[in-house]
């Protein structure tokens, strides 16, 4: 346990201690978090946490009303069935004291034209509840799709993103990810640019890429 003392009396030093109790905090919640495979019984909580998730991000800068289109034709509980049905889908939730706080949707299902000739792995979604970030549930589900696509002999792991979502643009560029291209993703009625990621993997791949 750390304690704030008196013997600390410099700012700067009470400064490090602050940042290095977080890190040991952070830590210690990534050793309990859980990545499991999210079974046919959960599919409205699959389809609830991706809403409010996706909500929470983008609704600040897109309209109501294509919010709500993109919700009723892509989240519903119809959709995440027929998607759990295809084999070439993976969906694993993220759970911290079994409490859900998170999940990961992984796809060898579509590849881009770029990427035809190589045995790849799409991170579809990538998602945290919003109170829940910052603990380290994002770079534990990216380690987890890293090592799910080394397991499968993948060679490459991509993924789109939208191209003014800078914080999670600068998240995957701290994995070592790449953009190569661009496509369009259809938010409602609003036509947006994804920019399409991509990192080549091999057996070799250090789980602890993003620990600098």
């Amino acid at each position: 346990m750390f304690h704030l003392c008196c013997l600390v009396s410099c700012s700067g030093y009470l400064h490090i201690y602050t940042v290095i109790y977080r890190i040991n905090c952070k830590n210690r919640i990534a050793m309990h978090i859980k990545i499991e495979p999210v079974k046919s019984n959960e599919i409205q909580l699959l389809s609830d946490i991706s809403t409010t998730c996706f909500y929470d991000t983008f609704h600040q800068e897109n309209t109501k009303e294509d919010m709500d289109l993109f919700f009723e034709k892509s989240f519903n509980t119809n959709v995440f069935e027929q998607e759990m049905q295809n084999h070439h889908n993976y969906f694993f939730f993220s759970r911290l004291a079994n409490e859900v706080v998170g999940y990961i949707k992984l796809s060898d299902f579509k590849t881009p034209v770029e990427l035809k000739e190589l045995n790849a792995l799409q991170i579809a979604r990538i998602y945290v509840v919003k109170e829940k970030t910052g603990m380290g549930i994002g770079k534990k589900l990216m380690d987890f799709a890293f090592s799910f696509a080394i397991q499968r002999y993948k060679q490459v792991i991509w993924l789109g993103v939208w191209e003014h979502n800078v914080r999670a643009i600068q998240f995957y560029e701290k994995y070592g990810f790449k953009k190569f291209g661009d496509e369009v993703f259809m938010l409602g009625n609003d036509a947006q640019t994804d920019w399409l990621m991509k990192k080549e993997i091999n057996n070799h791949f250090n789980k602890n890429i993003c620990n600098n």
